[in-house]
């Protein structure tokens, strides 16, 4: 049975998180803090850990620095508006990422079942043990998705103040930016969706070449 490290500051989400993986075959250990969680990566023997990037001790990316030497793959586990993150941890030797979707503890057993199957596969040699995402790319798939979602917006206040008092033009200013905000926040979820197949069609491709 595979033992998994969870380190996760939200009670409720970790106790429901834990349930999905122990059915799954998992056996789970949960700990709030980062401190808590190096401490128990350090004395306990984990197969897999899955580590929040908001923590109130710390943060997922230097966590993960101090987590690799244990041996154990790490899973960055962050949220919709923190794909940038995700991708540099990747650079820095995570081994997956999920994002905190509304289905994201549903898929947890899947996440944590590939990447113990991928990390096992580049142990024996199976695919390459480096992969890489491009994040200048992705950071310009970013702009381009922020542009597209604020062009139109931008458009209709120009024309809705051009023909309105100020004092009217402040309160449409107001709406227009939380419109933006609602499209934003919807974009991004399509954004990290996007990276994230995108990083399953690279390990995929690498797999399949082995």
């Amino acid at each position: 049975m595979s033992r998994i490290l969870l380190i996760e500051d939200n009670p409720d989400q970790a106790f429901v998180a834990s349930r999905f993986l122990e059915r799954a075959g998992f056996a789970v250990a949960h700990e709030l803090t980062g401190a808590a969680g190096l401490e128990a990566a350090r004395v306990g023997m984990f197969d897999l850990v899955m580590l929040d990037y908001q923590l109130p001790d710390t943060d997922g990316l230097t966590l993960l620095e101090k987590l690799l030497p244990f041996g154990a793959p790490v899973i960055l586990v962050t949220g919709r508006s923190e794909a940038q993150l995700a991708v540099k941890a990747l650079h820095a030797g995570a081994a997956n990422y999920i994002v905190k979707d509304s289905h994201y503890l549903a898929k947890l057993p899947d996440i944590a079942r590939d990447t113990l199957e991928r990390v096992q596969a580049q142990s024996l040699d199976l695919i390459p043990p480096k992969l890489e995402l491009d994040e200048s790319e992705t950071l310009e798939r970013f702009r381009q998705v922020v542009r597209g979602a604020l062009a139109p917006l931008v458009s209709v206040f120009h024309e809705r103040v051009n023909s309105q008092p100020f004092g009217d033009a402040v309160e449409e200013l107001e709406r227009v930016l939380s419109s933006a905000e609602m499209v934003l926040d919807e974009e991004l979820e399509v954004l990290d969706q996007l990276l994230y197949e995108a990083m399953s069609k690279v390990l995929a491709t690498a797999q399949a070449q082995a």
